[in-house]
């Protein structure tokens, strides 16, 4: 029976001479709707999923802080770590802030001081060998840097006292250049041998252990609490240690939803209004299906059904649009973005969740006003009334 409903609702809608269109109208919006939903989704999910990618091929998933090690302890700490998870990349290293100068140009560093004799270079730096400093790009070019120029290192807050208090400094020999395409990474951090900084501060000590890969903090930090105490060792996530940022991709995510949720309830205005009239022109129809003996509650099931059903594939079809157009972006590659920006074409990145929100926003505003319509509709029409006026 239901189907003969919908069959009716169906042809009226496309084919009756009294049809009317804003129904139709209010559809393509709703279809309109999940269709960009999903596209914009997938789009600010790509461009934040690349620049957190970028920046945690460079500054590790993690990072283990640890206070005063000696760097034979940390290396046999590190060597147990690879038997434990042997997936993950564990790297010592000494960070310190510092000042880079050359010549007449200096600037604050941060810098990585990896343990290179007992273990491998992580991922970004591959291929690249570190004997003595390895810089990126925007900060050779802040100080005027070139390979094969001698610069110095210079640690404030270690000083000898036997020259007056004068700031401890090393010389070395820029090695490399490298892009990390993370502005504030490639403006601010530096790469050296660990030797060179342990010379400068005259310990032997490491202060880090950088994780580059998937891993548990609880089982993790279980562990190292085992071998140096909780009070000596704390792990930090790349969440943790960027939680401004985090915070601000969730806000953007959050103000994109709450707009097309407003959009979408426009949307849904206009489902109603496309309702009251649609409702209004076969009311007369449903009163005839009534005295031929369909129950007023049937009719309204039907109806609401209907409703249901034409939503659901409006939907539907719009998040397979979207589905097509996000494959022919990714499959011709156009080149959007301006020749300044690091990613020229979208990186989209399409996810489980973002799927569900772009069905359930559109979906579940347009099924709340449609049973909004269907109750107006049921307290202010009566078939029997429709019959006394007609007759």
């Amino acid at each position: 029976m239901y189907k003969s409903f919908f069959s009716y609702f169906l042809r009226y809608i496309f084919r009756a001479k009294t049809r009317q269109r804003l129904l139709f109208l209010a559809m393509v919006g709703l279809f309109i709707s999940s269709a960009s939903l999903l596209v914009l989704q997938s789009g600010m999910g790509g461009f934040q999923d690349k620049l957190i990618t970028r920046s945690k091929n460079v500054l590790g998933d993690g990072v283990v802080r640890l206070k005063r090690r000696d760097d034979k302890e940390v290396i046999q700490l590190i060597s147990e770590l690879r038997l434990n998870w042997p997936k993950i990349h564990f790297q010592g290293e000494y960070e310190i802030e510092a000042l880079l100068r050359n010549g007449n140009y200096i600037s604050p560093v941060l810098i990585h001081a990896f343990d290179v004799k007992n273990s491998e270079l992580p991922d970004f730096l591959k291929g690249r060998e570190l004997r003595e400093l390895i810089s990126p790009f925007d900060l050779s070019r802040k100080v005027k840097m070139q390979l094969g120029d001698t610069v110095s290192l210079i640690s404030p807050s270690h000083v000898d006292s036997f020259f007056g208090d004068i700031p401890r400094k090393v010389s070395v020999v820029l090695d490399d250049i490298i892009v990390t395409d993370v502005p504030e990474i490639d403006i601010f951090h530096i790469w050296v041998r660990l030797p060179l900084i342990q010379n400068l501060i005259r310990k032997r000590e490491i202060n880090r252990i950088r994780i580059y890969g998937d891993f548990s903090k609880k089982n993790l930090q279980t562990f190292i609490n085992k071998k140096f105490g909780e009070e000596n060792a704390s792990i930090l996530t790349w969440e943790d240690q960027h939680k401004t940022l985090v915070h601000a991709l969730a806000l953007e995510n959050t103000v994109m939803l709450f707009l097309f949720v407003v959009m979408t309830c426009l949307v849904s205005l206009c489902i109603t209004s496309g309702l009251h009239i649609f409702t209004s022109k076969i009311k007369v129809d449903l009163a005839s299906f009534w005295i031929l003996g369909a129950s007023k509650l049937k009719l309204e099931k039907a109806f609401m059904y209907f409703l249901i059903v034409m939503s659901f594939i409006t939907v539907c079809l719009g998040i397979t649009a979207a589905f097509s157009f996000i494959k022919v972006m990714d499959y011709f590659s156009f080149q959007i973005m301006p020749a300044n920006f690091v990613d020229r074409t979208i990186p989209f990145k399409v996810t489980l969740e973002g799927v569900l929100i772009s069905f359930c926003v559109p979906f579940g505003i347009s099924f709340i006003f449609s049973l909004f319509n269907i109750s107006q509709f049921r307290r202010s029409h009566s078939h029997i009334e429709e019959i006394r006026s007609l007759s």
